[in-house]
């Protein structure tokens, strides 16, 4: 009975530690920039370091898929209501064909990478909004339409808003 005891405490302060008030753990995010929706998942790694992978992915049944993965390290000036940073983030885009699909049947990856500054505001130490400025490299693939310029290298500018839920 003693050693059911002792399991049950560990356990009992096991499941308290996970789940104890512990600002900036990992969050998730839904990200909107210009007709793209993403959804990133920022980690604190630190009192002011954030890695935050990304993820987006678009379907159509006789067009094909269009997916899209990345991180990004952001660097926080100061983790206060209103939190200013600075960072970088690099990614692939990948489309894959449907097989129904009768006038493109290639599969191309583009790359992307830049520096990106943004501010989150904290409306509480669990949710928070965003807003974020880029500096794209892209590296697209020889017959990819998707940054404009066909196996060329371009830079663009783009914004991101976001909302985060932290856990």
């Amino acid at each position: 009975m003693k050693k059911i005891s002792i399991v049950v405490f560990l356990c009992m302060i096991s499941i308290s530690m996970l789940f104890a008030e512990s600002p900036f753990k990992i969050g998730l995010s839904g990200s909107v920039q210009g007709n793209q929706y993403g959804i990133l998942l920022p980690m604190w790694v630190s009192q002011r370091v954030a890695l935050v992978p990304a993820f987006e992915m678009k379907y159509a049944e006789t067009v094909g898929m269009d997916m899209a993965v990345g991180l990004a390290i952001r660097r926080y000036h100061k983790v206060e209501d209103v939190a200013p940073y600075l960072g970088f983030r690099v990614g692939t885009a990948l489309f894959t064909p449907s097989p129904d699909n009768e006038f493109d049947n290639e599969r191309r990856v583009d790359m992307i990478f830049g520096p990106n500054v943004g501010i989150e505001y904290f409306f509480t130490e669990r949710f928070s909004a965003g807003v974020e400025a880029q500096g794209n490299f892209t590296k697209s693939h020889e017959k990819s339409l998707r940054f404009g310029n066909p196996g060329g290298l371009n830079f663009n500018t783009a914004t991101m808003i976001s909302v985060t839920v932290y856990f």
